[in-house]
């Protein structure tokens, strides 16, 4: 527990006569999220549970006969619920977060500091020579992750050994889907012609390995990145900065599609056995489950249905695994359509403006049969899905499992939901759906999205949490992590405002309100977890969860619950204080220009690096041939500047490092 001075804690000396050490937390405003009791100044707490809630004069009948600690080190903050993001990927914040990252967007880090951004080429070039210096292992892998070619510049293998000839080097897209590597990068890992041969997705001249081409590439890096030295130093980042955030609970919604051994073991190695102030709540992924109780290893494709009845049985046996910070729910992951940051969302008419379509993760027959069996079994599921089409594909399968079996309270949950109809959100309510929605895509997408993609009317209305409210839906916000910083109150923020990067407010109808913004990060996330009976209000019987604030949302308002600063947290009774109050990533974000807005054509020239390089010809590429609209994903501006999803990119690892037969993984070298 965090100390304090001797004076900010009374302890009364009663008779203990009662079992178990009352502690008042004294606050200046509880906001306590139990529409019962909406406020209050003072909540006791017995071991790790609430006991009572409203002022000193209240908690009278819980001090007689007991040991009282009047803790007064809050008196001048603001408690609300701890924080819940029921959508994050640890496994990924534990493969990225150790990279250097330069990215065209601020990310907040270990410690509270800022990794900048950089959003031109002379500002990435700076910060990438700066980063290379401060690394003098030069044996070592010098691995970047954020690159952003239509942000920072046109980087190849020639441009990489021209800066870095005697060192290996990995730049990262930041779509995770795409590396680029210099020549010395390329020797370590063995990457000959005649080991790539004719590969579409693999250019070697450029170092450059896309989409099924990075096989390779992760096969033989993964050793590396698993390695204990860089996976726990990465769980550890991942894990404080969810305690930044004001995060005490976290649900991993992909859970086991590495190997549920390895992610238990870390997960204890690096949550549990320090003692984190936080609990992970692990989501099986049902495919993964599913497909290695058979001895498979890889994915398969949309249309492959994994053996789930063998699955199930695999997950039962997993969910009698747990600890006290490491636990598991009766709850699946299952897959409908693509990602929202890369335009593979499958979309009804009219579709996407240049006519490309979008991509199944799971068709909707292997959906259907997958809901069929974890539903038949009391299982909760969660969905990820983003277009209107995926939705559909959603819809009937839930409204078979209905007709078949009928289930209330099911809280079958819809992930991501990009872009749905109001019919829609009539429909989910109508067959028990709620929602866990990434709002950050608001912010991040719905300008450029508005000008590629979808035109303006159906830009605007993404993430359309307001209509779901209206039919009744509990609504819920997760960052995905790292498609959205892990700092709820941005993403509260988002759903409150909809305030795009260049400052408009679209859809202002789809505006929650600021208790259903705060709602989204604490009961309601619970509730998305099946867990409301135990956290995400401030409650007589639940966990003594709660979130510090320096600042009172209530008085900042909506527009400023970015600028709401978190002290820190209370875990179970025990208080655990940041160094320093921190606000949001985007309060604090400085770049060296204007936010970047997508072009509204088409057309688009990736900046040269502006380096000296000896006369090589850094032309930027234009980018206005035609694209085949049967294409794997969509491209607006080169196959490299489009952002992936985590969800599946988790999955596509697992089969790399695990299916890729010309990559063996004993190859770390």
């Amino acid at each position: 527990m965090t100390s304090a001075p001797n004076s900010a804690i009374e302890i009364t000396p009663d008779a203990a006569t009662r079992p178990g050490v009352l502690r008042i937390f004294i606050a200046r405003q509880i906001l306590t999220m139990d529409e019962s009791l909406p406020t209050a100044t003072a909540v006791g707490v017995i071991d790790d549970r609430i006991v009572a809630v409203g002022d000193l004069a209240s908690m009278a009948p819980w001090r007689a006969g007991r040991e009282v600690v009047v803790d007064e080190r809050l008196k001048d903050m603001v408690l609300m619920p701890g924080f819940i993001d029921n959508h994050v990927h640890p496994f990924l914040g534990a493969l990225l977060t150790p990279m250097e990252i330069i990215a065209p967007e601020a990310w907040r880090m270990e410690g509270g500091r800022m990794a900048p951004a950089a959003n031109t080429p002379e500002r990435y070039l700076e910060l990438l020579k700066e980063r290379l210096a401060a690394r003098t292992d030069k044996t070592d892998w010098f691995i970047s992750f954020g690159y952003q070619p239509s942000e920072h510049g046109r980087w190849t293998r020639t441009e990489l050994d021209l800066l870095c000839p005697d060192r290996p080097v990995i730049l990262w897209q930041r779509s995770f889907h795409e590396t680029y590597l210099n020549t010395a990068a390329l020797d370590k890992l063995g990457m000959t012609q005649e080991l790539v041969g004719n590969h579409p997705q693999i250019n070697l001249a450029k170092g450059h390995f896309f989409e099924t081409g990075n096989k390779l590439v992760m096969g033989r890096l993964m050793p590396y990145l698993l390695r204990p030295e860089w996976y726990h130093r990465g769980l550890n980042v991942t894990a404080e900065l969810m305690h930044q955030g004001g995060i005490t609970t976290a649900g991993d919604m992909l859970f086991g599609a590495m190997g549920a051994e390895y992610e238990f073991a870390a997960l204890e190695a690096c949550i549990e056995k320090p003692e984190r102030p936080l609990r992970i709540i692990n989501i099986a992924d049902a495919r993964s489950a599913s497909n290695r109780a058979i001895g498979k290893q890889v994915m398969g494709l949309p249309t492959e249905c994994p053996p789930f009845a063998q699955g199930l049985v695999a997950i039962e046996a997993l969910r009698k695994r747990e600890s006290r910070r490491v636990k598991f729910s009766k709850a699946v992951k299952l897959f409908a359509d693509g990602a929202m940051f890369s335009q593979l969302m499958m979309m009804n008419p009219p579709g996407y403006i240049d006519g490309h379509h979008g991509e199944w993760l799971m068709s909707p027959e292997v959906l259907a049969k997958g809901v069929e069996v974890f539903w038949d079994a009391g299982y909760q599921i969660h969905v990820h899905v983003n277009g209107d089409a995926g939705m559909d594909s959603v819809l009937t399968a839930l409204s078979a499992a209905q007709e078949r079996k009928p289930r209330f309270d099911a809280r079958f949950m819809m992930h991501h939901v990009g872009f749905h109809t109001n019919a829609q959100s009539q429909r989910m309510a109508a067959l028990g759906a709620h929602a866990s929605v990434n709002a950050y895509y608001i912010h991040a997408l719905a300008d450029g999205y508005a000008r590629l993609g979808l035109g303006q009317e159906r830009a605007d209305q993404i993430v359309r949490a307001g209509s779901m409210v209206r039919h009744g839906m509990r609504v819920s916000f997760h960052s995905d992590f790292m498609m959205a910083p892990m700092e709820p109150l941005l993403l509260a923020w988002c759903a409150a405002t909809r305030t795009t990067q260049s400052g408009r407010t679209v859809s202002p109808q789809e505006c929650l309100s600021l208790e259903q913004a705060l709602r989204g990060i604490t009961i309601d996330a619970a509730f998305g977890l099946n867990l409301d009976h135990e956290i995400g209000s401030i409650v007589a019987g639940k966990k003594a969860d709660f979130t510090v604030l320096l600042d009172d949302p209530h008085a900042l308002g909506a527009k400023g619950l970015k600028d709401v600063r978190v002290a820190g947290t209370v875990f179970e009774g025990e208080l655990h204080l940041l160094p320093t109050p921190l606000a949001s990533s985007l309060a604090t974000q400085h770049t060296d220009g204007p936010v970047a807005v997508a072009s509204p054509s088409r057309t688009r020239v990736l900046p040269a690096t502006r380096m000296d390089l000896a006369g090589i010809d850094l032309v930027g590429i234009d980018l206005t041939a035609p694209t085949s609209a049967n294409r794997y994903r969509p491209i607006a501006a080169t196959c490299c500047t489009t952002d992936g999803d985590p969800c599946v990119f988790l999955r596509q690892l697992a089969g790399w490092a695990e299916g890729w037969s010309g990559a063996p993984l004993n190859n770390s070298n």
